[in-house]
């Protein structure tokens, strides 16, 4: 055997080695179980403790584990009524894989109302959003950040990725607010009825989230007996809402090709139109869009403790694929080595010795 063969079997043997434990790895991670988490997961309510002391007072709740360096930061937004801590379950199931997790309050919404001066306002909320990132950027310069949206969340994570593009690293949408369903409810019809004696009436919401803000009773009953959720809106709070989701859909066309998004919809949402999702598509000119259908899904699927496990599970290997080291990342490796592979036996055929 000359030195060109025993040049070509020692390069097949290296290829075959590469391939060997590049299909291992990935297999591996696909097949392993996973282990039990490690990870302490404290949440502070604090941001001063965080470091974001150029933050104006917002109320905004971190979770992470104090003994791990993480590897990507998620801020999540919520919806109207809600609160920034209805994100407990998801926020602590991140943590777990490795992120830092922020949520805000919305102006106007959970610990804002102790605050007589505090209206409902998406546009003071967006601009309290992008502050967020950008101590997330202070912070943690080199992580990737994402934003995770549901209902009228996901219309402000939308405008924030439109400002910030550099800053973003993918969204996660969940029941985005892009189209109102018109209701005929009895309850609607007296509420509209009983503004033209007293348009300044706050409206009680508590009957609308009963039929309308999940298909779950463990959800719906958590949402009506937590404190910090919002039972009543004015008319003009209502008419602003409705403002912004109608325009929440004109953002999408802005948002980079280079930022990948999940969108996330129940086929049973009795708030909002589902098939707006179709509307969204079409506006995205995202290279990586992931879209999950949940039969018999209603409105709300994040914001709440209880949580379905293939939703968690959907939102959660979504993120980690796009995580630098991630099973998509590890793919692209070994494609790389292939690549360089061959370029290394085209050279080796064309050696003369």
């Amino acid at each position: 055997m000359n030195r060109s063969h025993l040049l070509c079997f020692g390069i097949n043997y290296f290829k075959k080695s590469v391939y060997t434990l590049a299909a291992a790895t990935v297999i591996g991670l696909q097949a392993v179980p996973a282990l039990p988490a490690l990870s302490q997961v404290i949440r502070d309510d604090s941001p001063v403790s965080h470091g974001m002391t150029n933050l104006p007072s917002i109320p905004i709740s971190v979770w992470r584990d104090p003994d791990a360096k993480p590897r990507a930061v998620a801020i999540a937004v919520h919806g109207i009524v809600m609160h920034g801590s209805v994100y407990d379950s998801l926020a602590t199931s991140l943590v777990e894989q490795g992120f830092e997790v922020y949520a805000q309050d919305l102006r106007g919404y959970g610990r804002w109302q102790g605050d007589p001066k505090a209206k409902i306002s998406y546009k003071d909320s967006l601009e309290d959003l992008k502050a967020i990132i950008r101590a997330a950027r202070v912070e943690h310069p080199d992580l990737p950040i994402f934003l995770i949206g549901e209902s009228m969340g996901a219309g402000l994570s939308l405008r924030a990725a439109e400002a910030m593009p550099r800053e973003i690293s993918g969204l996660v949408l969940s029941s985005p607010a892009l189209k109102r369903r018109n209701y005929c409810e009895p309850e609607m019809v007296l509420d509209v009825a009983s503004l033209f004696t007293n348009p300044y009436r706050h409206i009680n919401l508590v009957p609308y989230i009963k039929k309308f803000a999940s298909e779950d009773p463990k959800i719906v009953e958590e949402t009506i007996e937590d404190p910090l959720v919002k039972k009543t809106l004015t008319f003009s709070d209502m008419l602003r809402t409705a403002s912004t989701i109608r325009t929440n859909i004109a953002h999408a066309k802005n948002i980079p090709a280079d930022i990948p998004v999940l969108v996330i919809q129940g086929d049973n949402d009795r708030m909002l139109k589902q098939n707006a999702v179709v509307l969204l598509l079409k506006k995205l000119k995202s290279n990586d869009q992931t879209v999950r259908w949940l039969p018999g899904k209603g409105h709300v699927l994040l914001e709440t403790a209880h949580i379905d496990a293939d939703t968690l599970s959907t939102v959660r290997g979504w993120l980690v694929d796009r995580l630098p080291g991630g099973l998509e990342r590890l793919t692209k490796v070994a494609n790389k080595a292939k690549y360089h592979d061959s370029e290394l036996i085209e050279i080796s055929s064309s050696t003369q010795y």
